[in-house]
């Protein structure tokens, strides 16, 4: 396994454990409102800010995680 995948693997682990804070804990309000622009089961995934941004980085972790290697 290269650094770069390594890294991804971990910014991916740091954005779940954000995510899970966020969806249990009660954070901030959301940046999006959710609940008007997406079905409500989207937006039960995504309750305040704190859950936006560790999906975020879920989400952008997966390119280092999976570039192919050289």
């Amino acid at each position: 396994m290269s650094q770069v995948n390594l890294a991804g693997w971990i910014l991916m682990a740091a954005g779940l454990a954000l995510w899970l804070y966020g969806y249990w804990a009660t954070g901030h309000t959301a940046l999006i409102d959710w609940a008007s622009l997406t079905p409500s089961w989207i937006a039960d995934f995504l309750p305040d800010a704190e859950a936006e941004a560790g999906m975020g980085l879920m989400i952008v972790a997966v390119i280092p995680a999976y570039w192919p290697k050289r």
